[in-house]
């Protein structure tokens, strides 16, 4: 055994050395050199940031004077940048090195030593062909043929070599690279050769050479021809959706102002707290507020007639609208601090130019009053069968801002009124729906209803119930078990309050003879009594008590929609 493993270890140990020769030989004729069209694909790729497609790779290998590359490159990579300058010149130096054919590099390994020997033996290598390069070079003969040839369109100063496309493109040279066709004469557009003969590409307008529209002016059948043909051209792809894209962006500016126009709500009616105002302004609507209301709701015994003993009649003075006249005054105040801003605004895409008000001013408090025309008259054969639009050319007939009653009704400003027993349960039950007041409020919507802590009266509560009974003529009215008093009992909506005449023209069989009437529908009754603690007139509710009060209205009313 010892002279056998003598004999077989140095055998093994001979065998494994040649075996590492010949692997080491087999991998160094796989590892070659990347070829030249990878090469120069990666390094394209890399300068220009975009991967290069096989075809310019191919025709850049087609290129061999260096003034070609020259003038090719120029327009790809940047002459001050030293990479691109190397690399340009390092694909010379590799394009002076490889061969006309790609089978060269092949070639040599199949030829043993011979290739060894010198530059003389490559020649006679040459129409030696090996199989495996066959197929590649048939391959690339094939596909040579069909391949995109790329042409440089301008030389390296861009101005020798011109390219005119077929037919009419839109081109913004302005004759700087074609020749001249001629300009709009409507628009003042230079149309190029490239651009031809036609309509205008801006305008439509008819554009022609002078000799062609000597041709025209001249009034001949052959004129008339030209034109009909020049007219009838194809437009450019894309042009009737350029058109429509220049109609809408000249729509738009011209209705902008209308259509970026700001809605102030407040410019239908004045607040005296605003927080917009100064001190003196405040003041000044705060006095004016205060007359107008005065004025509106003084004492009608204090009225104003005339005795005419000629005639024996007693004329009445003229009715004159306060309010009317103070809201012009308000107006006319808000017209002068904005006198600067409307003069500014009548451009020339204004609806009025000889208007010296803004438009955003209700037109009921500035300019011609509107003209009240009964519609049953008009359908009847009235003198007024309809609006004359020249009474009021501002007004378009609908009115996009929200008026004071309309936002009050659909919001909670937290405003409550107290009112005694049985008279508060009653109307939070929904059976009294009319409370009078000898005062006028401006109040429209949600308002609050709180009982007295003064206490109640049965005999009180059986001539409230009985009159009830009367009016309704219904004897099975479910009228409240109990009258709590000092508490917050529910709300209701009030729609109007209206003065007595009025009152009495709307509801002649009404309940109420005060000089105001509050016109309440909506009744809610609270499920939880809160305890208040109630004030003059109409005052504003704690907003803990608030917010618990409107829980449980919510909470109330998803019950009720749940049964």
């Amino acid at each position: 055994l010892s002279s056998l493993s003598r004999v077989v270890l140095p055998a093994l140990q001979l065998c494994e050395i040649s075996l590492k020769r010949f692997l080491s030989r087999l991998s160094f004729e796989f590892i070659q050199e990347p070829t030249m069209d990878s090469w120069l694909k990666e390094r394209l790729s890399k300068y220009l940031c975009f991967e290069v497609p096989d075809d310019m790779v191919s025709y850049i290998l087609e290129l061999r004077s260096p003034q070609d590359l020259d003038n090719y490159f120029s327009t790809l990579l940047d002459s001050g940048n030293p990479e691109h300058v190397g690399f340009l010149n390092e694909f010379k130096q590799r394009l002076r090195k490889s061969p006309g054919d790609g089978g060269g590099r092949g070639g040599g390994g199949g030829a043993g030593g011979k290739g060894q020997k010198g530059g003389k033996s490559q020649p006679k290598q040459q129409p030696v062909k090996v199989e495996p390069v066959q197929p590649e070079q048939s391959s690339s003969t094939t596909t040579t043929k069909k391949r995109t040839k790329y042409v440089n369109l301008y030389d390296q100063e861009g101005r020798a070599n011109v390219v005119l496309l077929k037919g009419r493109h839109l081109c913004d040279c302005q004759a700087a690279k074609h020749k001249l066709v001629n300009n709009c004469l409507q628009c003042g557009r230079i149309v190029c050769e490239q651009e031809g003969s036609g309509p205008c590409l801006f305008c439509g307008n008819l554009v022609c050479t002078e000799e062609e529209q000597r041709m025209i002016d001249s009034s001949s059948k052959k004129g008339d021809n030209l034109r009909r043909t020049l007219m009838d051209q194809n437009r450019p792809k894309g042009w009737e959706e350029a058109v429509a894209t220049r109609n809408r962006l000249l729509e738009y500016d011209r209705n902008s102002e209308k259509r970026t126009t700001v809605i102030d709500d407040e410019s239908d009616y004045f607040k005296s707290n605003s927080v917009w105002l100064s001190d003196a302004e405040r003041k000044k609507l705060e006095k004016l507020e205060v007359e107008m209301r005065e004025k509106k709701h003084t004492s009608r015994l204090a009225k104003a007639v005339t005795l005419d003993f000629a005639g024996r009649q007693v004329i009445d003075a003229p009715q004159v609208d306060v309010e009317d006249e103070i809201l012009k005054r308000i107006a006319q105040s808000v017209v002068e601090e904005t006198a600067a801003e409307s003069k500014a605004k009548q451009g020339w895409n204004r609806r009025q130019p000889d208007a010296d008000l803004s438009d955003d001013i209700h037109p009921g408090i500035v300019g011609e009053a509107p003209v009240f025309i009964n519609v049953g008259s008009a359908l009847s054969g009235s003198k007024h069968p309809a609006v004359p639009s020249a009474l009021n050319p501002g007004y378009d007939g609908v009115y996009s801002k929200v008026q004071d009653k309309e936002f009050l009704e659909m919001s909670d400003l937290r405003h409550c009124i107290s009112m005694h027993q049985p008279w508060a349960s009653l109307l939070v039950a929904g059976i009294k729906k009319h409370e009078g007041r000898t005062w006028y409020s401006s109040h429209r919507g949600r308002l609050w209803i709180a009982a007295t802590v003064k206490p109640v009266e049965l005999e009180q509560v059986r001539q409230m119930e009985n009159f009830y009974r009367v009016l309704y003529n219904d004897e099975s009215i479910q009228f409240p078990s109990q009258y709590p008093t000092g508490c917050l009992l529910g709300c209701v909506s009030v729609q109007d309050v209206l003065p007595q005449e009025e009152y009495r023209k709307q509801f002649p069989e009404g309940e109420s003879e005060s000089p105001f009437v509050f016109v309440c529908t909506d009744a809610q009754e609270l499920p939880i009594r809160f305890p208040v603690r109630g004030q003059h007139k109409i005052y504003t509710l704690d907003p803990k008590i608030h917010t618990a009060a409107v829980k449980s209205l919510t909470r109330l009313s998803k019950l009720k929609a749940e049964e």
